[in-house]
């Protein structure tokens, strides 16, 4: 039995394909998991009554609301200035100025798709509301009076 060995020549295109799969694979563990070289995308806290937060329930009722904005923030500042847990971490909600990549989103009610609340929505709903509260105020007073003189 004759023993066939592979050469070179005959299969270039697979071992450069060998090759630059295995290059590019190293080379991403490298930068991925060494030396942690990308963003991470997170909802941070956002106050409706200053800013355009987006909107979102948490359940199909919508009893209770959150409010929030998008950022964006390079993983190693993140880890130098919050640690491994940013949920209790304020420095996580803003772009200092020694972030390097670093951007936070707030609500655009152009985009589609999104559901907003703007500190214009707040003020508006709440001169409505006291609005409507003055109004029916009005009413009682009035339906007292005109019992008062049924009498």
């Amino acid at each position: 039995m004759k023993i066939k060995c592979i050469h070179f020549r005959e299969h270039i295109f697979f071992f450069i394909l060998v090759l630059a799969i295995t290059t590019v694979s190293a080379l991403s563990y490298y930068r991925l998991m060494i030396k942690h070289d990308y963003i991470v995308g997170y909802q941070g806290v956002c106050d409706p009554a200053i800013e355009k937060c987006f909107k979102s329930c948490q359940d199909d009722a919508c009893t209770k609301v959150d409010y929030y904005s998008n950022i964006l923030k390079y993983e190693p500042d993140l880890y130098m200035e919050c640690g491994k847990d940013i949920t209790n971490c304020d420095a996580a909600n803003t772009c200092l100025a020694n972030d390097h990549k670093c951007s936070v989103t707030y609500c655009n009610p152009e985009d589609s798709g999104n559901t907003c609340e703007s500190p214009t929505d707040k003020s508006d709903a709440q001169k409505s509301n006291s609005q409507n509260q003055t109004d029916s105020t009005k009413q009682e007073s009035l339906q007292n009076n005109t019992s008062n003189t049924n009498i």
